[in-house]
């Protein structure tokens, strides 16, 4: 009896320690299952923090491989500029020889503007004089346009009464054609009763005598 109630303790201590073990096993899958996803995101997050590093790596080398050829570039121009400055100053010096020579003829061409002035104050007196002369022929032109104008209006009213008058006179003209034509008929018809007239008349008579 006692060996039977040892031998239930026992499985029961073992059901209970398998039961505890099985869950222990879950527990730690599950979490390794989860390290497993947060290491290849964190695999993922490196690699593109990775990626960013070496393209940031390559933009700072060509940075400096263009500040490099900027620096040449500007140690060349400063060469060329020193060269160019020295060329200048040569030239400077020629340009001041030229500057005295055109003072010089500066002052000569003045004198001969102080001549030509005087001749040009005449000439815009003489200028003056055409522009009050423009100005009178001018009036004188509008008034022979205006003028002219009147004349060419007369003449359109004449035109036109006298065109006036040929229409009046072609109608009359006209008229006259058919009424010469009807008068000769009139003529024609009075000189035809104006013959019947006397033949009645004479033959009246001589039947009146005939009856006396």
């Amino acid at each position: 009896m006692v060996m039977v109630k040892f031998f239930v303790s026992l499985s029961i201590i073992l059901f209970f320690t398998r039961a505890a073990w099985s869950q222990e096993v879950k527990s730690q899958l599950e979490q390794m299952n989860t390290n497993a996803v947060n290491s290849e995101k964190n695999k993922e997050n490196y690699e593109k923090n990775q990626k960013t590093a070496e393209q940031n790596l390559k933009t700072i080398d060509d940075n400096l491989k263009t500040l490099s050829e900027q620096r040449n570039q500007i140690r060349e121009n400063s060469k060329k500029a020193d060269q160019n400055v020295l060329t200048m100053g040569k030239q400077e010096l020629q340009i001041q020889e030229l500057v005295k020579k055109e003072k010089v003829t500066i002052d000569t061409e003045k004198k001969q503007i102080e001549q030509l002035q005087v001749k040009m104050d005449q000439v815009n007196k003489n200028i003056k004089k055409r522009d009050e002369n423009l100005l009178a022929y001018k009036t004188k032109l509008e008034t022979i346009s205006k003028e002219k104008e009147e004349w060419l209006n007369q003449k359109k009213a004449a035109q036109s009464l006298e065109k006036s008058i040929d229409e009046k006179e072609k109608l009359a003209q006209t008229d006259r054609g058919e009424w010469k034509k009807k008068a000769q008929a009139y003529s024609a018809e009075v000189a035809k009763w104006k013959n019947e007239a006397n033949e009645n008349k004479a033959l009246h008579k001589k039947y009146e005598k005939l009856n006396k």
